[in-house]
């Protein structure tokens, strides 16, 4: 049996029957890679094998017999160089996803330790290498052998692929260190639903924080939680009739009617989760929902349920006159249970980080309306709002504390935000969502616009950036990711999977998504340390980006992914370098 073999970077994407080229040329040509990293820092590359008769790969330890029968079996092993042993080295097998286009492609880390692969088929596995933080600089050398044997035989060395990495002498920032204001939507009722754990039970925290953790990595800011039942109405997932998704999220706040007619409240759930991400670290943001610009199809029977309440916020509780649930129908409950959700967020100290957040509002004169009556009921709450009608951007820049606008957005009224970004009394950040097709984090989206995100961030001086999908996953979402094509694109929803042990499984996607977040860290240490920085980092847009006029990206105008920025890794990996070089010269003055 004969096997291919080599190496790639991180950001490559393999596609089902793309066995021989990719964009850079032959996908097996490169058995040696160079790689550089900052201390407290990592690196990473991807290992492939394709074999011409079915066979088993495997990254552990673990003995290893397939029930297919007799067959070889190719085992990754990973080790450095004698005496550099403190480098942390890790191996997953990378699962693949069908894309809308009904074509495998590359995304999940796999826990599998092992994998079964037909043949003239190419497996990934991606290889990870973390950096202590008191590591020393300089070169290190490891190797990837890759060792066959089948059945009961002896393994025997098939090939040894090398890599030699880099350490400059700068230390990278913990993720709770980052200045980069990540926002990434939780849907914790998701999360419940596809571990089948009963909703805010002790089981759901446990298997959520492993999702806190891993947001928590990327640098995560914000506590998404919620105020109201389903604030999106689901998402309007009733629509899809062929491929039905429960994506309804519940409201964190347990209501009760006491006999004498008096409304008590529970708060504990959101507690729990709001404390549960300050202690990872994500704790500059408290993200309200349900609270204003609830997401209605009143044709469908999600509309309002309070007549006289301008918002069709849906408050349930359980009346302990008659054992019944029900939704508050008078705006005077409505208003009073806003009232004491605010004091709640007082009397523990919170306030100031909590922000009601309005998830693109339509009707400028209906968001005022509704705005103004928040305003009075909770004149401690600050808002933030994700906007994709430009025009509320003029019409809200004095009340609004955060603003969200989405990239088409951002380039229509590009020269009033930069105006201002030193005036508005919070935050100014950027998202994109099923819209703009490009740059965008879909399973069919090159890796490297995951990446780009962090970089273009730094170069539209922004804040931060947001987006809707952590976890929304569609009803099988590891069979099956391809849901409301083509208003969505397969991996809109998510960045992370479901495993069966209660883990969440991270994917290519969100590595590179943090890969750009902490590019954007080196560029703002750059800034805050050098006097000419901009001059320096004139270097670094050059070779990242085409065009260097935001306005260009605006989807209307129809441009390519190439026209507008670098799809060639090696750009990024320079850019890096360049980075990671002048702030050691910097720091080590």
């Amino acid at each position: 049996m004969r096997f291919s073999y080599g190496l790639q970077d991180e950001s490559y994407k393999h596609i089902h029957g793309d066995r021989v080229y990719n964009a850079m040329g032959k996908i097996f040509e490169n058995t040696h890679i160079s790689l550089a990293a900052a201390k407290g820092d990592w690196a990473a590359f991807q290992v492939l094998v394709m074999g011409d008769d079915d066979f088993t790969l495997s990254v552990d330890k673990n003995p290893l017999f397939s029930p297919l029968g007799n067959l070889d079996n190719i085992r990754l092993e990973s080790s450095v160089e004698e005496g550099f042993e403190d480098l942390c080295l890790s191996m997953n097998i990378i699962g693949l996803v069908e894309d809308d286009d009904r074509l495998l492609k590359s995304d999940i880390l796999l826990h599998d330790g092992a994998v079964h692969v037909k043949r003239n088929e190419v497996q990934p596995v991606w290889v990870e290498i973390k950096v202590p933080q008191n590591a020393s600089p300089g070169s290190y050398k490891g190797q990837i052998r890759l060792l066959k044997h089948s059945m009961f035989s002896d393994e025997e060395l098939l090939v040894i692929l090398t890599f030699e990495l880099e350490v400059k002498d700068v230390t990278m920032p913990t993720p709770n260190e980052y200045v980069f204001h990540l926002d990434l939507w939780q849907h914790l009722s998701n999360i419940a639903r596809k571990h089948e754990v009963v909703l805010w039970s002790d089981r759901h925290f446990e298997v959520v924080e492993g999702y806190v953790k891993s947001l928590a990595d990327l640098g995560q800011k914000a506590v998404t939680v919620f105020a109201s039942e389903i604030p999106w109405s689901g998402q309007r997932c009733f629509d899809t009739v062929n491929y039905p998704s429960d994506l309804f999220e519940y409201s964190m706040i347990r209501v009760e009617k006491g006999i004498d007619g008096s409304f008590r409240y529970d708060f504990s759930p959101m507690e729990r989760y709001i404390e549960m991400c300050f202690k990872h670290g994500i704790d500059k943001e408290i993200e309200v929902f349900g609270l204003v610009n609830i997401w209605v199809s009143p044709e469908k029977g999600y509309g309002g349920v309070a007549p006289s309440y301008p918002d069709a916020i849906r408050i349930r509780y359980y009346d302990h006159s008659d054992g019944c649930y029900k939704y508050m129908k008078s705006d005077l409950e409505i208003k009073d249970y806003i009232t004491a959700l605010e004091q709640y967020f007082i009397d523990k100290g919170w306030i100031d980080k909590v922000l009601v957040v309005a998830d693109e509002p339509a009707d400028v004169d209906l968001y005022r309306v509704r705005l103004n009556l928040l305003k009075e009921l909770a004149p401690s709450f600050k808002y933030k709002t994700a906007i994709n009608h430009v025009e509320f951007i003029d019409e809200f820049k004095d009340e609004i504390q955060d603003f969200v606008p989405v990239l088409p957005c951002i380039c229509e009224e590009w020269d009033l935000l930069n105006k201002m970004k030193d005036k508005i009394e919070g935050r100014l950040l950027w998202y994109v969502c099923c819209w703009p097709p490009i740059p965008n984090t879909f399973i069919s989206s090159p890796l490297l616009e995951s990446r780009l995100i962090g970089l273009l961030t730094s170069y539209m001086e922004l804040d931060g950036f947001l987006r809707w999908n952590y976890t929304v996953w569609p009803e099988r979402p590891r069979e099956r990711m391809s849901y409301k094509y083509p208003g969505w694109k397969a991996g809109d929803t998510n960045f992370v999977y479901p495993a069966n042990d209660g883990r969440p499984l991270l994917t290519l996607r969100y590595k590179n998504l943090k890969r750009g977040i902490e590019d954007f860290e080196l560029i703002e240490r750059l800034r805050a340390l050098h006097p000419n920085a901009e001059t320096l980092l004139e270097e670094v847009w050059d070779k990242i980006l085409r065009n260097k006029n935001i306005k260009d990206f605006h989807v209307e105008l129809g441009k390519k992914p190439e026209e507008l920025y670098s799809l060639d890794y090696k750009d990024y990996s320079d850019a890096k370098v360049l980075l990671l070089s002048e702030l050691e010269k910097l720091e080590n003055k």
